[in-house]
């Protein structure tokens, strides 16, 4: 991928080449294909790959293959098909096309191929609904929900539930969190720590004054909750991301997006936020070092932003961002960062989701592959119930071959069985519920 400063440079050099050059770049006797079928988009299940081309030239064309296995015609006009193996993960078909006393042309076919299984517990996973909540692992495989609401817009609830490793069901914390909070991001430290910050009291917030400006941690050691100080302006936005960094053994998170304080004082303005703030945490104390508004990247709330690699908590510098751009209208975004690029951070616009959604789930699969389950449109009531796979080797998504309960304001998490446990959520009609769903997942 091409680092956005050089990449308005490369275009602006092949503008002014072409511009220049009137004669055509290929022969316009070369035959253009088309896949008839099946729908590439939607990752396929089965080993084989009946294989539908529609292939057109202004000449006849003569020969279709891939590697040593010709295509035949077809009962349409211009069709041509062939039944090819697939191997797990991404498959990257040339094909050759021949036409009668004319130039041949490649063109390459991307197919993704997995296999799942999707399975439900007997017995409620969660015994109360939650939707704009968080679910992050402790050191000893459980998992620890925070916060949420039982509608969205309401006021989020004070409380703490935990999913002890191997049992079946949430139960509740001891102890309890300083805040309640709803659209919070909680990351992983080091230690085994939670550090949650951000979010606010309801859902919609209305005011700057709904934004929580307060951080704590969770200490899985001692089961308990405690508010830590901040240094510097506060972070004031909900429905953020939040990644951690380790740079030379010091603690950094780095914040981005969300709906919050665009301006800070002394008029505080509400709004979709676009830029970026670090912190360190030191001592147990949180200090800003950035400015209030920090370097601007894009315009996006409800977004994720996932690693691209499997490392320890802290070590991971690529990662993809995806959800809406928030300008004149709400479009799909997705933004590739790397944190320790060649001449400092490396941000790239890459290709989108085919359906754009906020308020969805992202995980990390293998090194290169992520999932994204549910999510909405711009309307709260176009609720998702298919989610896509994003493959880094070609910065493509395609859509995953099952659905699931329609859903917003969901949390993914991966079980120490291997499983993933898609969580909670807003239905279309702002309800939250408890809908737990296990994925299998395999993708090479």
């Amino acid at each position: 991928m091409i680092p956005h400063r050089l990449s308005f440079f490369c275009l602006l050099l092949f503008g002014l080449f072409a511009s220049g050059c009137d004669r055509a770049f290929s022969d316009v006797g070369a035959a253009t294909i088309e896949v008839v079928s099946p729908d590439i988009q939607v990752a396929l299940t089965e080993p084989t790959l009946n294989l539908e081309l529609r292939v057109e030239s202004v000449r006849e064309v003569t020969q279709v293959r891939w590697q040593d296995t010709e295509f035949g015609r077809g009962t349409g006009t211009d069709l041509w098909q062939a039944t090819l193996p697939l191997e797990k993960g991404l498959n990257q078909f040339v094909i050759e096309t021949v036409v009668d006393d004319g130039p041949s042309a490649i063109d390459t076919v991307s197919v993704f191929h997995l296999t799942f299984e999707l399975s439900q517990a007997p017995s409620p996973v969660l015994t109360f609904g939650a939707g704009g909540h968080t679910v992050s692992p402790l050191p000893n495989g459980d998992l620890l929900l925070v916060g949420g609401s039982f509608l969205v817009g309401n006021v989020s609830g004070l409380d703490a539930h935990r999913l002890p490793s191997g049992e079946s069901s949430f139960r509740p914390e001891r102890g309890l969190p300083v805040f309640g909070r709803v659209g919070h991001t909680t990351t992983v430290l080091p230690d085994g720590r939670l550090l949650i910050l951000g979010g606010a009291d309801v859902g919609n917030i209305q005011t700057v004054d709904d934004l929580h400006e307060a951080v704590e941690v969770f200490d899985p050691s001692t089961d308990t909750f405690k508010q830590i100080p901040v240094s510097g302006p506060p972070i004031r936005r909900t429905y953020h991301s939040a990644i951690l960094r380790v740079v030379q053994d010091r603690t950094f998170v780095v914040v981005f997006g969300g709906r919050g304080d665009t301006r800070y004082s002394p008029n505080p303005v509400l709004g979709i936020r676009q830029d970026m703030r670090t912190f360190q945490l030191r001592n147990d104390s949180l200090f800003a070092l950035s400015p209030s508004i920090g370097p601007f990247i894009d315009l996006m709330a409800g977004h994720t932003q996932t690693p691209l690699t499997q490392e320890e908590p802290g070590t991971a510098h690529t990662f993809l961002i995806s959800g809406m751009r928030f300008g004149t209208s709400l479009e799909a975004a997705s933004i590739w960062i790397d944190f320790e690029g060649a001449f400092g951070i490396d941000i790239v616009p890459g290709n989108s989701m085919l359906t754009p959604r906020i308020r969805h789930a992202s995980i990390l699969l293998e090194d290169g592959f992520i999932a994204h389950f549910g999510g909405r449109g711009s309307d709260p009531e176009t609720v998702f119930d298919r989610g896509e796979l994003y493959v880094e080797a070609i910065d493509q998504y395609f859509y995953l071959p099952f659905t699931l309960a329609p859903r917003y304001g969901l949390t993914a998490n991966r079980l120490p069985d291997g499983r993933i446990l898609v969580l909670g959520g807003f239905d279309e009609f702002g309800t939250a519920t408890s809908t737990a769903e296990f994925i299998s997942l395999d993708v090479q």
